[in-house]
């Protein structure tokens, strides 16, 4: 327990004991869907003024706080029916499951929710399917047209301005570079796409007919129907009643008076908060978010649909979290929170390496988000357990690396370059000229030794052989629904999962509810206690700014990167 825990719990008892006075008027709470639910509460860096003042940022909601929203909800009898408002629903598969599991929990207190969709997308039903009713305006439309992914490619636009890449990658799953170098799909990258495809399309089909009491063939034949109206939606059991807004308040009601609707921040008000007290022993969260760099993590102030630039986890602070995750001796475990589609090898092995440290001391439980790929991977394979949702991207275990010749482009726009240099292999990386046989073969062989030590990491933390490592290998992504059954993953499940085991392999009560913490990097830097075994070692050097951050990924030349950042339509 804190110092502090005793006068703010006396303070919120007495709050709670004041909000209890209220008996009526909260037996229906509308709650908004939309955004993207981040695990967690994003922190940005603060704007200079006066941009602070122009550009004002709200965090998003993220799962952290849908969790303690079903805990309050839950708990409070007052409240018999929860409303659901779609609206820009920008989740993604993954955080989608979670909260399908939570809508679950909720309903499992007793409570009737309602799901109220002006239109809805594949993903928004498959969430929408969770909850006891799915209503429908007139005006509104049900577009569950089912899943398609799309792959671009640029070659031929880079060869109209002088591009030309020279890249290589291993192995033939590991279609990355395929967007500059290809123009059409190669069939490693179609039949890749394909079970992606299928493992995502059964998770929809099973979730819809477990929610709407259907068969998954059923479901399969409305989805090729689609898209229909609400009346057709209704006949086909996928919909329970055509309703506007403003008649939601009539159909909840318990047919004398209507039920009155109260918004999230005006109920809030009056629902009782749970009073917790701070354990001894706690859990502790390090997140890894973004783009794998050398040098500091970096998130720019203002979200933007680019996530290659928006977050970086740079090796330099995720490490020094980790460290102090290791040595806060209150923390028995750690969750390590993954959301990356990979980034720089050295950076990955940088922090795999810490891992593997920290496993020797305190039990390590890796989240995977909604994509742990590449340099993901490569970072989770030391842990103890891996906790994938069942549409989580994962593995892509394979190595890329090259150049973009401009020599095209520089004739292009009439500018001469010349070049003399001193060492055989100075011009190796030059965007002057393509790669020589030698060249190639000196890449070649770099990337070969970067894609063994991958797979020797992977196959160690994972206990595989190198026989069933080039099995499932081989660049090749996986969901997390696949990776389970290849044995790259052992539990499918989301936040609780990860908790559960990171309570039982720290030999804590499983009943017991123990304080969650985010562990953050400390202000001072620590150095790394003796590692057991005597390896080789390796150092990183920081990176002070997002742009130097991405320019030294790209000195580097060798990445554990995911093929795509994949966008399921649906």
């Amino acid at each position: 327990m804190r110092p502090l825990d005793l006068p703010h719990n006396t303070i919120m008892t007495a709050r709670n004991l004041l909000r209890s006075l209220r008996r009526k008027g909260l037996d229906c709470v509308v709650l908004p869907v939309s955004g993207s639910y981040p695990e967690l509460t994003a922190r940005r860096d603060p704007l200079p003024f006066p941009f602070n003042r122009l550009l004002p940022f709200t965090p998003e909601v993220s799962l952290e706080d849908v969790r303690a929203l079903v805990e309050i909800i839950g708990g409070d009898r007052r409240v018999q029916n929860v409303v659901l408002r779609f609206d820009t629903l920008r989740a993604g598969p993954s955080a989608l499951y979670s909260l399908r599991r939570h809508l679950l929990d909720l309903r499992a207190t007793g409570k009737r929710i309602a799901a109220w969709l002006p239109t809805a997308s594949t993903w928004d039903y498959y969430l929408a399917s969770a909850c006891d009713e799915v209503i429908l305006p007139q005006s509104g439309h049900l577009f569950a047209l089912g899943l398609r992914a799309e792959a671009v490619f640029l070659k031929e636009t880079l060869a109209l301005i002088g591009l030309e890449p020279d890249l290589e990658s291993i192995a033939e799953y590991k279609v990355a570079p395929d967007t500059f170098r290809r123009s059409t799909m190669s069939e490693p990258h179609r039949e890749m796409l394909d079970a992606i495809l299928d493992s995502y399309f059964d998770e929809i089909i099973s979730a819809i007919a477990q929610g709407r009491g259907l068969t998954p063939a059923r479901v399969r034949e409305l989805i090729d129907a689609m898209p229909l109206s609400p009346a057709e939606a209704v006949e086909a059991g996928l919909a329970d009643a055509v309703l506007y807004e403003d008649e939601l308040a009539h159909h909840l009601s318990d047919g004398t008076t209507n039920a009155p609707l109260l918004t999230w921040r005006e109920a809030a008000r009056w629902l009782r908060q749970p009073v917790k007290w701070t354990t001894r022993q706690l859990i502790g969260v390090v997140s890894l978010e973004g783009l794998i760099v050398p040098g500091r993590s970096r998130r720019i102030p203002i979200p933007v649909p680019l996530p290659f630039v928006e977050a970086q986890a740079g090796a330099e602070t995720i490490v020094q979290a980790l460290r102090r995750a290791e040595a806060d001796r209150r923390i028995a475990a750690v969750i390590f929170h993954i959301e990356t589609p990979g980034g720089s090898v050295l950076a990955s092995d940088l922090i795999c390496r810490e891992v593997r440290r920290l496993r020797e001391r305190k039990p390590v439980v890796v989240l995977m988000g909604g994509q742990a790929t590449s340099g993901g991977y490569y970072v989770s394979a030391p842990a103890n357990r891996i906790v994938a949702r069942p549409t989580t991207l994962t593995g892509s275990i394979g190595i890329w690396g090259g150049k973009f010749v401009a020599a095209g482009l520089y004739r292009k726009l009439g500018i001469g370059r010349e070049a003399v240099q001193r060492g055989a292999m100075a011009g190796l990386y030059s965007e002057l000229t393509p790669f020589s046989d030698e060249e190639r073969a000196r890449v070649r062989r770099d990337l070969g030794e970067a894609y063994a030590r991958f797979k020797a990491r992977v196959a160690e933390g994972r206990g595989l052989t190198e026989e069933r490592m080039e099995e499932i290998a081989r660049g090749r992504v996986w969901t997390g629904a696949q990776a389970r059954e290849i044995g790259l993953v052992d539990e499918l499940g989301d936040f609780e999962t990860a908790l559960a085991l990171a309570k039982e392999l720290a030999g804590l009560k499983p009943e017991r509810e123990y304080t969650v913490v985010q562990v953050r990097p400390p202000r001072h830097e620590l150095l790394p206690s003796p590692f057991p075994l005597v390896e080789e070692r390796a150092g990183g050097r920081g990176l002070w700014a997002l742009l130097d951050a991405l320019k030294d990924l790209a000195r580097e030349r060798t990445w554990a990167l995911a093929p795509w950042t994949i966008r399921i339509q649906g």
